[in-house]
């Protein structure tokens, strides 16, 4: 049996949103296309070559579709404070001297008379912070008295006297140099 045509369905009605609403929605569509248009005029702007630190190459993405992308991968800038260099503090142990013999007048058994400069080496790993200077005293042995002279150190250089002069007893007798104490200014 069949039924007798019943009164049709209710037509749904389609209400139109307000004025206020459509500009709310067109403006929020607006900001999230000119931020993604913003994202990539940014990645195409970075090359992969920058070497800041925190900065690495751009990500770049190319839509597949016409759709707009469910969520925009986003990076965000660390900016960290540059690492400062870590410099030595200078002690005894990171200095070897060398008595350098310049000239040498000897008088037969009487002993003679050297002229000599110190080389400086630094045997420490770290380098030295060049806006520090060190007072470096040293001894030289070996002559008929005892030579006690300064130099000084500042970052990677030393500023010794060119010349020094001692006596030894024999003609035989070496000289050497040892520190003995380092200052900072």
């Amino acid at each position: 049996m069949t039924q007798p045509p019943g009164p049709p369905p209710p037509i749904p009605t389609i209400t139109k949103p307000s004025r206020g609403r459509a500009l709310v929605v067109s403006g929020i569509a607006l900001v999230i296309a000119l931020s993604i248009g913003g994202l990539g005029v940014a990645a195409l702007g970075n090359d992969s070559t920058d070497t800041k630190v925190g900065i690495g190459p751009a990500m770049a993405t190319t839509p597949t579709s016409s759709a707009p992308p469910a969520a925009v991968p986003t990076t965000a800038s660390v900016t960290t404070a540059p690492t400062l260099p870590r410099y030595a503090t200078l002690t005894k142990r990171d200095i070897a001297l060398k008595v350098k013999i310049l000239r040498k007048q000897c008088f037969g058994s009487a002993g003679c008379n050297v002229t000599y400069r110190i080389d400086v080496a630094y045997r420490g790993t770290a380098d030295l912070d060049p806006s520090r200077t060190y007072e470096v005293t040293y001894q030289v042995k070996g002559a008929e008295d005892p030579i006690i002279n300064t130099f000084e150190v500042t970052g990677d250089s030393a500023s010794v006297q060119q010349e020094e002069m001692a006596s030894t007893k024999r003609s035989g007798d070496t000289l050497t140099a040892v520190v003995t104490d380092v200052a900072e200014f």
